[in-house]
């Protein structure tokens, strides 16, 4: 397998110069790490994983003949990433899936609907049928506080003229390096393009309901962590209009010291069963020192998972393209949507992406769930180490 050049950007070899152990918290990474040699075995939620037996459990009194005190558990920590995989929920994950793309009812300011597209230009203009963005909203209200939400408008200019459109943007900041951002990102909007009426019908399962669900199993735990760098969660609207939410949030932050992009993007296809996914990672450096520890990550906790990194060759229309023209570090994790040749990798063989991309049947029943939940796992667990996640307190 042949290694990753060390990176010639001083600034960035030092932001990912050491990964933690052992729940040690976590302050920069390295760029040189070994990748797999051999496939490791699946996780398993259905199995008692050590993060899961680490968890706290207070035992039940015994029985008196009066009343008794209740003992105060005692708090203890977790590592975050364990903490995280052992509440994460692979049911709960295509239900999110489910909803965002118009499968089930929801129910959306007190009424019951169903989101039928996510097309920017329904949502953002009032049809009914398009009611993701406040589908959104709602959501992360229940988890998040408002201090940490940000709704970011920006300005999508076509032929017919001037269009606004919205991001929605998450912000925990760091704690020893809060002017390091590290960014989580999925876009939320869908398009039909080949058939039918983006208008009227976008489902768009996979592409990105695959992303979002990812990280909507994050957010819940989010209040309960701290991070040494600032970490943002980010759902772009815009994608499917040539990335113009990512590139307005770019020029939006064109000070902000961002080290690094995670990107999730449609991974919910793997008919082979060979469990690949591609890293579009471009030239950059610290994009290469990115894929070096996602490739780190899916090896230390056993996510059973082969890739292809591609540079040169990337896929450059989705929402790292704005970042990469910045200079800024960024790869997004995509299911094998390519047949090209990789840097290193080549875990996967010829292409084996959906048949329903940009069409009506991108429904969520096609998407393989075991594998899409493990590589937004993937890229959750790096963004997490790449902030320096803490451990956290659990049990009280």
């Amino acid at each position: 397998m042949k290694p990753v050049q060390k990176p010639s950007d001083p600034r960035l070899a030092i932001l990912i110069a050491a990964v933690a152990v052992a729940g040690t918290v976590l302050i920069a990474l390295p760029f040189l790490i070994t990748t797999p040699s051999a496939a490791p075995a699946a996780y398993s939620p259905t199995a008692t994983s050590a993060a899961e037996e680490s968890l706290p459990t207070v035992a039940a009194p015994a029985q008196t003949a009066s009343p008794a005190v209740q003992p105060t558990p005692t708090p203890e920590t977790v590592a975050a990433i364990d903490y995280f995989r052992a509440n994460a929920d692979k049911e709960r994950y295509i239900q999110w899936i489910r909803e965002i793309s118009g499968d089930v009812e929801v129910t959306i300011e007190g009424k019951p609907t169903r989101i039928m597209t996510r097309y920017s230009y329904a949502m953002f203009g009032g049809k009914e049928n398009a009611k993701g963005f406040e589908y959104m909203l709602e959501r992360i209200r229940q988890w998040i506080p408002a201090e940490n939400i940000a709704i970011e408008p920006f300005q999508y200019i076509d032929g017919m003229g001037a269009n606004t459109w919205q991001n929605i943007v998450l912000t925990f900041p760091g704690k020893s390096l809060p002017d390091e951002q590290v960014i989580l990102s999925a876009h939320y909007d869908s398009v039909v393009v080949f058939m039918g009426d983006s208008f009227e019908a976008a489902p768009g399962a996979n592409d990105n309901g695959t992303g979002v669900a990812s990280l909507f199993e994050l957010l819940p735990l989010l209040p309960k962590m701290q991070f040494e760098r600032t970490l943002k969660i980010i759902f772009f609207s815009g994608e499917e209009n040539f990335q113009e939410g990512a590139a307005g949030y770019v020029r939006q932050h064109k000070d902000d010291n961002i080290i690094g992009v995670i990107n999730l993007d449609m991974y919910g296809t793997d008919r082979d069963g060979d469990r690949c996914f591609e890293m579009y990672v471009g030239k950059l450096d610290g994009s290469l020192g990115l894929a070096n520890l996602i490739i780190d990550v899916i090896d230390r906790y056993d996510l059973n998972l082969t890739y292809d990194v591609l540079t040169t060759n990337a896929y450059d229309k989705a929402d790292h393209r704005p970042f990469w023209e910045s200079g800024i570090p960024a790869v997004t994790l995509m299911e094998n949507f390519l047949t090209d040749s990789t840097l290193w990798g080549g875990g996967c063989v010829g292409m084996d992406r959906t048949d329903c991309w940009h069409l009506p049947c991108d429904t969520y029943e096609k998407i393989n769930v075991d594998y899409a939940f493990d590589v937004g796992l993937a890229g959750i667990f790096t963004a997490l180490e790449l902030a320096g996640a803490n451990p956290v307190i659990v049990g009280n």
